[in-house]
């Protein structure tokens, strides 16, 4: 993890203008985490109002709207931000898609003074850490490695670790209370129906007529919420598939053409070729990929193809 793609600043109510989100709302470029250790303070996210206390904690997403209402002067909290392509496959690790909607539908959690203790400790390692990926230059004895790479490996695994710290805070949260808003319902409804429908519908049309919307209304909600267009689901679920049926299977490229649902092979190999630069043929024989893709968004449709897999057959 770059130390760039990850901030954590302590604050307090003496501050003026929090993330300049005082006198107005701002909209959030990174996902993170806020950790109450003292004081109180009122926050506004997405027009829904949280009153935080000391052990409070409460998590926020990228593209979320933030308006701090107000704080009380001895407000002390922890702040804890990361780009989204830093966080996303962490999550994507250790659960599945839908619990992410319930997080950001339920995100203010008051926890135990176990679970803050162990929090702060974290959060006081990760710090230093960081500290250490800015200051040292050597090289480590035993590894060959500047001190400062491996710091940021460090850095990484316990940004992880506090990630599942994190999840076991929201364990107990009933997801029959979480009241989706209506975007979120339309991306949650559509990535379930991808992970299923994949195979045999490859048009953004088909996901969208599931929800009686436009298409062009349904693309600009999926995008809004996930970053990605309706049309990059739903090629990256191909690829995933046809790569790991290329390379595991003893299909061959007709079959698993056909399975896919493509038109026909010759159309099969146009497209994966233009995504990856190989032929499915060379790509069977190992010969390396020079496709220019997002390697994460790759990873998180992986997962939730394979979290669908361990519950039920793709139909």
């Amino acid at each position: 993890m770059r130390e760039e793609n990850l901030s954590i600043m302590e604050l307090t109510g003496g501050e003026v203008n929090i993330l300049n989100a005082e006198k107005e709302s701002v909209k959030l470029t990174k996902t993170g985490l806020f950790l109450c250790k003292e004081g109180e303070v009122v926050l506004n996210i997405d027009e829904k109002e949280y009153h935080l206390h000391k052990n409070s904690i409460i998590v926020y997403f990228s593209y979320s709207t933030l308006h701090i209402v107000s704080h009380s002067s001895n407000l002390r909290g922890t702040l804890i931000g990361a780009n989204l392509e830093t966080i996303q496959p962490m999550l994507y690790n250790v659960t599945n898609f839908n619990a992410l909607f319930v997080i950001k539908q339920l995100p203010h959690q008051v926890i135990s003074d176990s679970q803050y203790e162990v929090l702060c400790q974290y959060i006081e390692l990760i710090k230093k850490v960081m500290l250490k990926t800015q200051t040292e230059n050597g090289i480590n004895q035993f590894s060959e490695k500047p001190i400062s790479e491996i710091a940021r490996k460090q850095a990484e695994l316990l940004s992880y670790a506090l990630m599942l710290e994190v999840l076991q805070c929201y364990a107990c949260i009933d997801t029959d209370n979480a009241n989706f808003s209506r975007k979120d319902e339309v991306l949650q409804k559509f990535v379930s129906t991808l992970y299923r429908k994949y195979r045999q519908e490859h048009e953004v049309n088909f996901y969208a007529e599931q929800q009686f919307l436009t298409t062009r209304y349904f693309s600009t909600i999926v995008k809004e919420r996930s970053g990605k267009s309706p049309s990059q689901w739903i090629a990256t679920a191909l690829l995933v598939d046809a790569r790991n049926l290329l390379k595991n299977t003893n299909m061959t490229i007709k079959e698993i053409s056909d399975l896919l649902c493509f038109p026909n092979q010759s159309y099969f190999g146009k497209w994966f070729k233009n995504l990856t630069t190989l032929s499915p043929l060379d790509f069977r024989k190992g010969k390396p990929d020079k496709g220019d893709e997002d390697a994460q968004f790759t990873d998180v449709i992986k997962r939730g193809i394979d979290h669908l897999n361990n519950d039920t057959e793709i139909n």
